[in-house]
């Protein structure tokens, strides 16, 4: 079995090496020894090629729950979010997971947590970008001038060495 990278794995690796040996007829210590794995494993391995043959021992795939929302669903939430959150009638343009969680509720009866919201948007390719917020006391003419004549001042001058 490959991995997303194109590698077998391993793991895999040292799974097909203990089918073959368990084809080939060899006692489990020997197998344990070979694969330096434990001797549950190789009961386990043992009985899923006399069930399902070697094609057992390959990796399955992630199992888990399937999404409640749809592709079609995705594509229009993709759609929504790149329009705006005012657009889609929120006070503030700023996207927040609760507010997509919010918006996914009351057009499609979807309940999903924030952090799912958030698998949500990286899988649609859409990221969390947070504001540069600052002070509205903030004065760059003060930072300037504290740049160009405070911080000189105060910064240690490098002693001459001979």
């Amino acid at each position: 079995m490959r991995t997303q990278h194109g590698h077998i794995s391993a793991q895999t690796r040292r799974r097909f090496l203990a089918g073959e040996l368990i084809l080939r007829g060899f006692d489990n210590d020997t197998i344990v020894d070979v694969t330096e794995t434990s001797l549950s494993s190789v009961k386990r391995w043992r009985a899923k090629i006399q069930s399902d043959g070697l094609q057992g021992l390959a990796r399955k795939p992630q199992s888990g729950c399937p999404s409640k929302i749809n592709s079609v669903q995705k594509s229009e939430l993709k759609a929504i979010i790149l329009k705006g959150a005012k657009a889609a009638g929120y006070f503030t343009d700023r996207w927040t997971t609760r507010i997509v969680a919010d918006l996914i509720f009351k057009k499609w009866g979807i309940m999903y947590s924030r952090s799912q919201v958030s698998r949500i948007l990286h899988a649609l390719g859409l990221f969390v970008q947070k504001p540069d917020v600052k002070s509205k006391k903030r004065s760059q003419a003060a930072i300037d001038h504290w740049r160009r004549h405070v911080w000189p001042r105060l910064k240690k001058k490098r002693t001459k060495t001979v």
